[in-house]
């Protein structure tokens, strides 16, 4: 287990090193760009203006990830009242909205008091963890952060610390002077233990690390700078709008123009000037062909670099066919690829974990055979769906034609197959006879008809 001291030196490297690339992340996903510290010039009050490029970018990486399907869940019933209980989905879609934006995302496991098993995902801000190093990685221990403003500009840190069997409670307040470069001596005061050494009883480390790619960088990071500088460009446009706003009037000749003059022309509607007079206007020229292209460019390469397409692009549609959108989307299924090759890992951990805690209740399985898949979320023509499906008669089963249908469709592939049997069994009450094979009566005829009606006359 980490000793308070092994905890604090975690935590004061993770506020000096690791937090201010999160937190600048998290601003530039919330709007806060760097745009928005510009100094206005003098006598001037420029435009600033925020383009949510981030916020997009992890908006579409997330929800093009899809939903995560796990083949055999049907037949485990305690693993799928666990995943009910915690709304496993809502945890899944935070977890890749956390892989988008840092990077990285972090889950934790734990018992609650009555006993059911839980899982939440965490804020990676607040989290740090020690691997073993290994080629095959484990999280060994791990530290949630938490700070609670005090007074005199003082704040209690809480350090939840977990390893293997055991979790820990410290907690100290720090002082101002505790990330002072200058003096390396860390100023601590009242440290205490708040709980004491307790077993989790989860039989790992309860925190399980997520990667969004072995460097864990985030789906906007590389493009920051594009963002900035497209910031800028459009700033500057518009300040040059405003400039040309604020023009002003050169009189020529007219000397002796005064305020009234200028007062009545403005009522009248225009000047009257002599022979050799002249009145225009003092404008800056401004080159909107090359502003626009600057914009063009700087807008390309930020859907380029990021792997997102601009779902606005008028020929982004053009052509509807299968082939052809999944081409404009070869970029972002390979973004896809590499979330799901890391989260799969993840959710492995978790079903390993979740297997240890009902082998204890007599209720284990083997997380092998659970099979993990990511449907994409893309748009859905029924109609050739429905059309596929019917191909798949005779060759796969009927649970796999039901699942190619989607949960927009069929939510519940066993509820609907349930119901196929209920209905199948109401109407032979009926005197149907259905048939078992596709267009083969139970006679032998062939027939286009699912059912024939039984009736006296019917051999």
């Amino acid at each position: 287990m980490l000793t308070f001291e092994d905890a604090r030196k975690l935590y004061e490297g993770h506020v000096m090193n690791r937090r201010p690339r999160l937190k600048k992340l998290m601003r530039y996903y919330e709007g806060n760009h760097a745009i928005l510290n510009r100094k206005n010039r003098k006598g001037k009050k420029d435009a600033k203006v925020v383009h949510g490029f981030p916020r997009y970018i992890s908006t579409i990486a997330t929800g093009y990830t899809g939903s995560v399907n796990y083949s055999k869940l049907e037949d485990n019933e305690p693993l799928k009242d666990i995943f009910n209980y915690n709304s496993e989905s809502s945890v899944n879609s935070d977890l890749l909205l956390f892989l988008s934006i840092f990077g990285e995302a972090y889950e934790i496991e734990w018992l609650d008091e009555d006993g059911n098993y839980c899982f939440e995902a965490l804020d990676p801000q607040t989290v740090m963890v020690i691997t073993d190093g290994k080629i095959r990685e484990s999280v060994t221990d791990a530290v949630i952060f938490d700070e609670d403003d005090q007074a005199d500009n003082k704040v209690k840190v809480t350090m939840t610390c977990y390893d293997n069997t055991s979790r820990i409670v410290y907690s100290y307040i720090r002082t101002d002077t505790a990330f002072n470069r200058n003096k390396p001596e860390i100023a601590v005061g009242s440290f205490e233990t708040e709980e004491k050494e307790t077993p989790h009883k989860m039989g790992r480390c309860p925190i399980i690390q997520v990667k969004n790619n072995r460097w864990n960088i985030g789906d906007f990071e590389p493009i920051i700078t594009e963002v900035d500088a497209y910031n800028l460009s459009v700033s500057n446009s518009v300040n040059d709008l405003t400039d040309n706003t604020d023009a002003m009037m050169v009189f020529k000749n007219l000397m002796a123009t005064s305020l009234e003059d200028i007062k009545e022309a403005k009522e009248a509607g225009g000047f009257k000037v002599g022979e050799n007079g002249d009145i225009t206007w003092l404008i800056k020229n401004v080159n909107d062909g090359y502003a626009e292209n600057i914009k063009n460019r700087l807008d390309a390469d930020i859907h380029k670099f990021s792997f997102i397409p601009d779902m606005s692009d008028q020929q982004f549609a053009s052509n509807a066919s299968g082939v052809a959108i999944r081409y404009k989307l070869l970029a972002l299924e390979q973004l896809r690829l590499e979330k799901i090759k890391w989260m799969r890992k993840a959710l492995l951990t978790r079903l390993k974990m979740i297997n240890d805690y009902l082998k204890a209740h007599n209720k284990g399985f083997d997380p092998l055979e659970i099979g993990i898949t990511f449907k994409a979320n893309l748009p859905q023509n029924s109609k050739e769906i429905a059309e596929f499906v019917q191909m798949l008669q005779g060759i796969t089963s009927r649970t796999t034609m039901l699942t190619q249908l989607g949960e927009d469709i069929v939510p519940d592939v066993q509820a609907e197959l349930d119901t196929i049997t209920a209905e199948r069994e109401d109407i032979g009450k009926q005197g149907y006879n259905f048939a078992l094979e596709r267009n083969v009566t139970t006679d032998g005829q062939q027939t286009d008809l699912l059912a024939t009606k039984v009736t006296e006359s019917t051999p």
